[in-house]
This record gives C-alpha cells, structure tokens and sequence, in this order.
C-alpha cells in the first residue's frame, strides 16, 4: 500500500495545498471575544497592529466562525482605500457595493445615502436581525468626514431600531486618530465606533507556535471525517503520535534564529501569512517521506521558514 492510497483524496486537492483553509490563533480567540463583547454591547471596536500581521487573515476567519455560530447575523465587509479627497459620493458608492447594491453608483450623494440606508434597513429585514456587523479593514484610510458620513448612517438606522455594529481594523494610527477625535471634542465618534480596542499580534512565542500547530492536529477535511490535517499528510506517522502542536518550540527557534541573523529591527512577532508558507511547505514537500518513524528535524524547519519569504519580506 502507497502513502497516497492511505488518503481519501489526492493531496493536490487539499485545502492546505490550495490555501483555502483558517487556523486559530490565541489574537483570533482574543478579536473573538472582543467580538462577542461588543455584539453583546452592541458599541463598536477597533483592532489595529502593524501591517501584514495577519488582520485580514483573522476577518476571514470570523465571518466564516460567525457564519456557524451566528447565522442569522448579516455580516459585511469593506477594504477602505485610500484618496487624497473624499467625496460623498465616492464614499456611499463603495459602501453600497459592500451591501452587494445593484445600483452602487451616482452622483447624487442624498441619494446614494438614501439607497443606503435602505439597502442596510432591507438586509436586517431579511435576515431577521437587530444588528448588522461591519468590518473596514485598513480603517486607518478612513477620514474625519468619512467617519462622520458613517455616523449620521450608523445614527438614521438606529432610529429605524437596527443597529450596526462596526469593528475598524488597521493600522497602529487608529489610535492616533481616536485621540484627535477626544481631543477635538468628537466624543459621538469615538462612542459609536471607537469605545473598545484591542492590539492584535502575530505569533510571539514558542506556546503560541504550538497552539497554532494544534489547529493542524484538530482542523478536519472533509470535517468531522477524521482525517485531521497533520493525519492527512503523515497518516502513518499520525498513528504512530506524532502530533505538529510538539513542534512548536522547534518551529519558533526556526524562525527566531532567521531572525537574528537578519538583523531584522524589533522582536520577533510571526505574521500568519509566514507561518502558514513554512508550515504548507513542510506538510506538502515532507508527506512523501511519511512512516510510522518520521521526525521532524530542524533543518527541515528551517527550510519551511526561508521558503516562507519571512526575512526577504521583511529586508
């Protein structure tokens, strides 16, 4: 019997391959719970850390969490860009796009927030809720008058009894950007959309390491099949213990060690786009070599973690 004949499916076809796959991480549980809170409270949020840190990574991840957990919940997302000017107009035109509006465009901005608040008002209907989440990512693009353009919808729905409740995520100037609202008086904006924040981090430690790994021990494909990620590229090895989540320690001092001799500014803090490469490589290039003896070395974590483009990104 072959390694592949072990598996149910060909490994090209696994989500781990294509990279259509989330993985928990102790920020994500954090996000969530903040999250969690902030329905609860129904007040909204900000989540702000260096870029390529893995934000995005951890939105994707919740709205599909939320998505099982919340059905009912309409969920929606936007990616702020950035403009020298912001108009009205162009700023309810990418909103309505985000609320999937057939008729996204127009130049009269009353209208446009009209067929906005509508559009919102229409989803909440459907959809039988109270509360409508909303992420921005890359919030920090966001402008004094964009913020207000968000408040005076965000304030026309509420009077129609929804709620939305709107999560900013981006960069550490979010921050900066609240204390100039408090500093200049604009205590409404910061009470709608600003009263909670949260630091979000790569991965910072040899535990965390480990507990992100974990998710390979655990996630399934098909789920609830049985077939864990890790047993899918290495049953042989699965059945004989070995678990990814022990590699932990090993994986950061891959990573820590690529570090150093970078002479890279600042400590180390492992973006997921990184650690999911070195990880997917290693899986992928490793599975052929799987027996009920493999191990693996530290020179194959190493190599996982230059195949991950950690330093040249970071040069």
């Amino acid at each position: 019997m072959t390694t592949d004949s072990l598996r149910p499916s060909p490994i090209d076809e696994h989500p781990v391959v294509l990279r259509r796959y989330r993985i928990p991480t102790p920020s994500i549980a954090q996000f969530y719970a903040l999250l969690v809170r902030c329905l609860s409270l129904r007040t909204g949020a900000m989540v702000y850390a260096r870029s390529r840190v893995g934000k995005t990574y951890a939105i994707l991840f919740l709205e599909s969490l939320l998505a099982s957990q919340r059905p009912a919940l309409p969920i929606l997302r936007m990616r702020c860009q950035h403009k020298r000017i912001a108009t009205e107009t162009a700023f309810f035109s990418a909103l309505l796009t985000m609320a999937r509006h057939k008729a996204s465009s127009g130049r009269d901005p009353t209208q446009l927030r009209h067929r906005l608040s509508q559009r919102l008002l229409e989803i909440a209907d459907q959809s039988h809720s109270s509360d409508i989440l909303v992420f921005l990512d890359e919030a920090q693009h966001l402008g004094s008058s964009e913020f207000e353009w968000l408040r005076d919808i965000h304030d026309e729905l509420e009077l129609e009894g929804v709620r939305l409740v709107t999560m900013l995520v981006g960069q550490p100037s979010l921050r900066a950007r609240k204390s100039i609202f408090q500093r200049d008086g604009e205590e409404q904006i910061v009470a709608r959309f600003m009263t909670e924040e949260l630091p979000f981090h790569g991965v910072r430690s040899a535990h965390e390491c480990s507990a992100c790994l974990q998710g390979y021990d655990q996630g399934e494909y098909p789920e609830n099949s049985g077939w864990t990620h890790t047993r899918f590229f290495f049953p042989r090895a699965w059945e004989a213990g070995m678990r990814l989540a022990a590699e932990g320690g090993a994986l950061w001092d891959a990573f820590d060690d690529a570090h150093k001799r970078a002479q890279l500014v600042g400590e180390l803090e492992i973006p997921m786009e990184f650690f999911t490469r070195a990880v997917q490589h290693i899986l992928y290039q490793y599975a052929k070599r799987d027996s009920t003896s493999f191990a693996f070395s530290r020179a194959v974590w190493d190599e996982g973690v230059d195949v991950s483009g950690y330093v040249r990104a970071r040069k």
